[in-house]
């Protein structure tokens, strides 16, 4: 008995205790900040479009005698809304496209993440400006994408994963880094992978709460549509041909396929509130919304829509999933000799590492090593005319080849490594870095003996100046 009133007394206390340290798991542990980086450029991009678009017409959606009349916009905000605000209510028509060309600037800095917990709230007031301005375009697009706008801010961790932000901030480490000059040789670049944070954590908890409130809603406030209940909800979407990009109308000679398309997306909508928290069935919870959004897009066009939501799904990617994507399951790695004694090849080395994905890249200055403990086919002559990569698999790639592969290697300067696809790019590149390698500067006086390079001082016979030594191909 005494048992019994013992865990009476003490129940309501320990149920309490385990709610509390349950809340603090769920709201204020450190979470991966990747997804909400990709959702900020998933954002920032549908903003920047949408910004653009109204550009097309500028004076017509924001002028003062546009379509969407500024008196009687203001009419219609203090009857309705009387709390709303927007800045294009004081901009006058003169000033209209500066300022939409500066809005323009901020939204493409918030989506590359450039000042980020700037420019994040300048987004936000942005979309809600421009929603607040021109309500005769304004649909569910607008409301989700200015509340996702309103959570990257209010979280302030968008910046912290990728984005220019946290780029400029590990090039500025390993700039310092490198300065060092480690005796070995070696220095370990700081971690590509992002630290988990608590703000990141608020930020995709709000936004995944929030996608939970929007599911489960509609989907119960769908019950109330006998439609939906006959399984004929979406054969009324397809049939519409105002809004339709495809003639899907040969559907109804299916009538058991639209009755279970309708139930599906019903029993998506409702289920979303309990099963995307199960980890195990999360992945096919993810598909379905993904199907959905991409089946509203393609027979409603609503796209912009669609791509909102499916970025707002993102908060319930895994990290480290998400960066597999792009680096790969299996990342290719390398160790890199460089000229330590070069500032350019320092600053090229730091620039390299800063957008390295996990330590894919062990930087290596080769004169304070010796080259064949690194690899038995490389000369310290050789290494100090190009830059050398040398693979995990053994192979060595030479000066311009080697930088090709590395920027490749790297997620964020992989648009750049394009550049060798295009016929003819590899001499003309092989040349330029030639060049360039045989007219760095050293902080030492560069001699024969003391870097084996011959640069271009004075002219050879015939009026010619000294050709830039090739980076010949190193034996395996």
């Amino acid at each position: 008995m005494r048992r019994f009133l013992n865990a009476l007394a003490t129940g309501p206390a320990r149920l309490a205790s385990s709610a509390w340290r349950g809340w603090d798991r769920f709201a204020f542990a450190p979470a991966d900040p990747t997804p909400l980086g990709l959702i900020r450029v998933a954002v920032g991009a549908l903003l920047t479009w949408s910004v653009f678009v109204y550009g097309l017409d500028l004076f017509a959606y924001l002028g003062r005698d546009g379509w969407a009349n500024l008196e009687v916009v203001e009419m219609f905000r203090r009857e309705r809304t009387p709390g709303a605000w927007s800045f294009w209510f004081h901009v006058p028509d003169a000033m209209l496209r500066p300022a939409w060309v500066l809005c323009l600037a901020i939204l493409v800095a918030f989506t590359m993440g450039l000042w980020s917990r700037v420019t994040a709230a300048l987004a936000w007031a942005i979309a809600v400006s421009t929603a607040n301005r021109a309500p005769i375009s304004v649909y569910g697009f607008d409301d989700v994408v200015t509340t996702w706008a309103f959570y990257l801010a209010i979280s302030g961790a968008s910046g912290q994963a990728v984005s220019l932000d946290r780029f400029f901030a590990r090039w500025g480490r390993n700039r310092a880094e490198v300065a060092r000059r480690h005796k070995d040789g070696r220095w370990t670049p700081p971690p590509g992978v992002p630290a988990p944070s608590v703000s990141a954590n608020i930020g995709l908890r709000l936004i995944q709460c929030h996608l939970v409130l929007i599911y489960g809603l509609s989907g119960l406030s769908k019950l109330r549509g006998p439609a939906w209940w006959e399984g004929m909800a979406i054969w009324g979407t397809l049939a519409d041909a105002e809004f339709r990009l495809f003639d899907l109308t040969w559907l109804a000679s299916y009538p058991i396929l639209l009755n279970l398309m309708t139930h599906l997306a019903l029993f998506l909508e409702i289920s979303y509130v309990a099963l995307i928290w199960v980890r195990p069935i999360r992945p096919i919870v993810l598909a379905g919304v993904t199907a959905m959004h991409l089946g509203i897009g393609l027979t409603l066009g609503l796209f912009e829509f669609a791509a909102a939501m499916l970025a707002a799904n993102l908060a319930f990617a895994s990290g480290p999933w998400l960066r597999s994507l792009v680096a790969g399951l299996d990342q290719p790695s390398g160790r890199v000799l460089y000229d330590g004694a070069c500032p350019r090849c320092r600053a090229s080395m730091a620039f390299i590492t800063a957008g390295d994905p996990d330590r894919v890249v062990e930087p290596i200055d080769l004169t304070t090593v010796d080259v064949a403990a690194v690899h038995h086919g490389l000369t310290r002559d050789e290494c100090l005319k190009a830059m050398h990569l040398v693979r995990r698999d053994g192979r060595v790639e030479v000066g311009y080849d080697a930088v090709m592969t590395l920027l490749a290697w790297t997620p964020l300067s992989k648009p750049m490594a394009l550049v060798r696809f295009v016929p003819g790019m590899s001499i003309v590149g092989r040349r330029v870095y030639n060049w360039v390698a045989s007219t760095r500067p050293r902080d030492g006086e560069c001699t024969d003996e003391t870097c084996g390079i011959h640069p271009p001082v004075g002219k050879a016979p015939g009026g010619r100046g000294a050709k830039p030594a090739e980076a010949g191909k190193v034996p395996r």
